[in-house]
């Protein structure tokens, strides 16, 4: 009887070391969650989108705050697509730059040349309202609609990251590795602690596996005011696997709402479901970073 009272108290430890270490997981994750939502609304003047002509124009700029970057997600149909749509000025003349397609890839794009500012204001918010079927002056209180785009906050900068992607992409790696260097002079192990420290595979391996796009985060870097939506998303999930049993469809709906506020780059297969608790941490984890 002895051993069996010593086996049963052995296990208790076990489990409040659980319960304190999902305690304070609980907190990190609240107090985050209130930092983001307090944190000031920085709103840092637009950037043209790196893929566009008009990019490397030094003259060329972003007019006002006209600058959107739109993104759904909907697992059924495996719909996982963004769009970006710039109202730019460029030495007197007015165009509306736009670019659609897949997360994570560069997809189509299209510059069209308005004949004033007010026709190039036209010509954006329709696009606006035809891609979310919300008024581009009212998007300070915009509302997510079905089947539709949602409006997401990325820093400026974004396109240029995607630009640099792919001119890394473009170089030849044979042709940099003949090029002559000086020979290492450290030793053996430093030279391999060295190497582990600055390898890309490594980041690469690690952040793929929470489906991050390596070269950036899919449609850039995202505001605390987007973060703290993810968070919301994922508060949703995770009252919905509470539910015994949890409702698949329910589970598809808030998953590919989570996707759509936090963009991730799945290439061309289907964004999973967050339906487990394994995977909902992962994304708290992540989101965490």
């Amino acid at each position: 009887m002895a051993s069996k009272r010593q086996a049963s108290s052995s296990k208790q430890p076990d489990s409040r070391k659980k319960k304190a270490k999902g305690e304070e997981e609980d907190n990190t994750w609240s107090s985050t969650l209130a930092a983001l939502k307090t944190a000031p609304k920085e709103k840092p003047p637009a950037t043209i989108d790196g893929l566009c002509p008009l990019s490397t124009a030094p003259d060329a700029r972003v007019y006002e705050d006209y600058d959107c970057t739109l993104n759904q997600t909907n697992i059924s149909a495996n719909n996982n697509k963004f769009y970006i749509i710039q109202l730019l000025e460029h030495d007197g003349a007015y165009t509306v730059w736009s670019r659609w397609g897949r997360v994570g890839e560069v997809g189509q794009s299209k510059l069209m040349p308005c004949a004033s500012l007010e026709a190039a204001k036209k010509d954006f918010e329709k696009k606006f309202r035809e891609k979310t079927k919300n008024s581009w002056a009212a998007r300070e209180n915009f509302v997510a609609q079905p089947g539709k785009y949602t409006l997401i906050e990325v820093q400026p900068g974004a396109g240029q990251e995607v630009e640099v992607a792919l001119r890394v992409d473009a170089v030849d790696g044979d042709k940099v590795c003949k090029q002559r260097v000086l020979p290492c002079t450290l030793d053996r192990a430093t030279q391999d602690l060295v190497s582990l420290i600055f390898s890309s595979d490594m980041f690469r391996d690690a952040m793929q596996t929470m489906n991050i796009d390596v070269k950036k985060m899919p449609l850039g870097k995202l505001s605390k005011q987007q973060i703290a939506r993810g968070f919301e998303a994922l508060e949703e999930l995770e009252a919905a696997l509470r539910e015994q049993p949890p409702q698949a469809t329910r589970l598809e709906e808030l998953s590919s709402r989570f996707y759509t506020i936090i963009p991730h780059n799945f290439g061309r297969a289907r964004p999973p479901l967050i339906n487990s608790p394994d995977l909902l941490r992962a994304k708290k984890d992540m989101l965490l970073v």
